[in-house]
């Protein structure tokens, strides 16, 4: 296969376009680690919490699904299981 200057330009710019955006990417990383770290959690807490506003702005019911999850398996764990976590 020979490739002519219009494809190769076409080429340059993918691998130009994936450049910026691994660099894109890993400057997300490093603001989602200082805002972690400003939070004292985990920088996988705070994705969390972006990845969660992000689909409740997309789709919606999102949270309230959540929270359904969650109640759920709350319910699944002995009310003495509970108290003693609070009570360490």
């Amino acid at each position: 296969m020979e490739l002519d200057h219009k494809a190769r330009e076409a080429i340059e710019d993918i691998i130009n376009r994936r450049e910026g955006i691994n660099s894109i990417q890993a400057q997300m990383k490093e603001d989602i680690k200082a805002i972690a770290e400003y939070l004292a959690a985990k920088p996988a807490q705070v994705a969390r919490i972006i990845s969660l506003v992000e689909r409740e702005r997309a789709k919606g019911d999102v949270l309230e699904a959540e929270r359904g999850v969650i109640d759920a398996a709350e319910s699944m764990i002995p009310v003495t299981a509970s108290a003693e976590v609070q009570d360490a």
